[in-house]
C-alpha cells in the first residue's frame, strides 16, 4: 500500500503542469482576443472580443470588474441579450493546486495521508450533501452542525488513525470540547447581541432563509470551524499518553496526566496563537477598512462584523484549550496502570 500511494502521487505530478490542457473548456468561457479602450458611457465599460467554442463573441466588461488582458481565459454570460464578461477562468489553476496538495500529502504521509484525504472528501460530502441542504430546507443549523460533526468525527478519525482506543479517546475528547464551544457560542452570542448578519455574504441570502436563521447559522459555523483544529490537539494528547504508557507500564493515572499536560501546555500556546492569527489574517481587509475610516475603538468593537470575529476566535480558543485537559484526563484514565 505504501508503494501504491507513491506510484499514484508520481502519476499525478503531470496533472499539475497540464491542467489547462486536460480540463475541457466550457461553452461559457472564452479566450480574450482584444480589449477596447474604456468607453465613458452610463456605465463605463470595455468591449471585449472572445474566442469561444461557439465562435467569436463580443462582450462588455465593466470598469469595476477584474482587469482583463489579451490571451486570458474569462467567463461570460447573457444578461438581457447582452454578453457580459464575468470572472477570470480559475478552474485549471485551482485543480493544479489541489493535485499538488494531494501529491505532497501522499509522498510525505503515505497510507496515512491517503486515509486522511478520504476523510477530507467525506467531510466535504457531508457538508454539501447534508448540512447545506438541511439548512436550506429550514432545519435547525445548530442541530444539523452537531449531527454532522459527530458523523465526520467518527469516520475521519477512524480513517486517519484506525479503529483503536486512541481514536475513541480523541473522539470523546473532541465531542466534549465541541459541547463547551457550543454552550459558549450560544451564551456569548446572546450576551453580545449577535444576529449573524454581520458578514457581507448574508445579504445575498436574505431572500432565501428566514432572518432568525442567520444567528443559528453563525453558531453552526463556529462549531464546524472548531472541529478541524480539535482533531489535531485531541489525537496528539491521546498519542502522548499512549506513548508514555508504552514507555513505562507502571505509571498511574495522575502521573500520566501530569506528564502529558507538560506537553499539552506547549501545544495550547502554539495552537491558540495559530488560531488567533488565522482569524486575524482573514479579517485584515475589515480591520484595514476601520483603520482608514478613523473609527473610534468603542465604535469599532461595537461593530457586529468585528464583534462576531472576536466571539468566534475566543470561543474556539476556549474550546481548544479545554480539549487538552479533557482528552488527557480521559486518556490517562483509560491507560491507567492500576486498571
Amino acid at each position: 500500500m505504501k508503494y501504491l500511494t507513491t506510484i499514484v502521487a508520481i502519476l499525478l505530478i503531470p496533472v499539475i503542469f497540464l491542467s489547462t490542457k486536460l480540463i475541457p473548456v466550457p461553452d461559457s468561457v472564452g479566450r480574450v482576443e482584444s480589449v477596447s479602450e474604456l468607453k465613458d458611457d452610463v456605465l463605463p465599460h470595455h468591449t471585449v472580443v472572445l474566442s469561444t467554442n461557439n465562435g467569436s463573441v463580443s462582450a462588455l466588461a465593466y470598469a469595476g470588474s477584474s482587469k482583463i488582458n489579451v490571451g486570458e481565459m474569462v467567463s461570460y454570460r447573457d444578461e438581457g441579450g447582452a454578453m457580459i464578461v464575468g470572472e477570470k477562468y480559475r478552474l485549471p489553476s485551482l485543480v493544479s493546486l489541489t493535485v499538488l496538495f494531494v501529491v505532497v500529502v501522499l509522498l510525505v504521509s503515505g497510507t496515512h495521508g491517503a486515509r486522511s484525504l478520504l476523510g477530507l472528501v467525506f467531510s466535504f460530502v457531508v457538508i454539501f450533501k447534508f448540512v447545506l441542504p438541511q439548512i436550506l430546507t429550514g432545519s435547525n443549523p445548530i442541530a444539523v452542525a452537531l449531527l454532522a460533526s459527530i458523523v465526520i468525527l467518527m469516520v475521519s478519525y477512524f480513517l486517519s488513525h484506525g479503529v483503536n482506543s486512541k481514536s475513541i479517546i480523541a473522539i470523546v475528547g473532541t465531542l466534549g470540547s465541541l459541547i463547551v464551544t457550543g454552550v459558549l457560542a450560544v451564551g456569548y452570542g446572546n450576551l453580545v447581541g449577535l444576529t449573524g448578519l454581520g458578514s457581507e455574504e448574508t445579504g445575498f441570502l436574505l431572500d432565501t432563509l428566514p432572518r432568525e436563521s442567520f444567528y443559528k447559522l453563525m453558531l453552526a459555523g463556529m462549531i464546524i470551524g472548531s472541529l478541524g483544529v480539535l482533531d489535531d490537539i485531541t489525537i496528539s494528547q491521546a498519542s502522548i499518553v499512549e506513548e508514555l504508557k508504552r514507555a513505562n507500564h507502571r505509571l498511574r493515572m495522575s502521573e500520566l496526566f501530569i506528564s502529558a499536560m507538560r506537553v499539552g501546555h506547549d501545544h495550547i500556546a502554539s495552537l491558540v496563537n495559530t488560531l488567533i492569527l488565522v482569524y486575524a489574517g482573514s479579517a485584515l481587509p475589515l480591520l484595514l477598512l476601520f483603520l482608514v475610516s478613523q473609527i473610534g475603538y468603542v465604535d469599532l468593537l461595537n461593530y457586529e462584523a468585528l464583534a462576531e470575529e472576536i466571539v468566534r476566535t475566543l470561543v474556539a480558543s476556549i474550546g481548544l484549550v479545554s480539549a487538552v485537559p479533557l482528552t488527557t484526563l480521559i486518556a490517562s484514565y483509560w491507560y491507567d496502570g492500576s486498571r
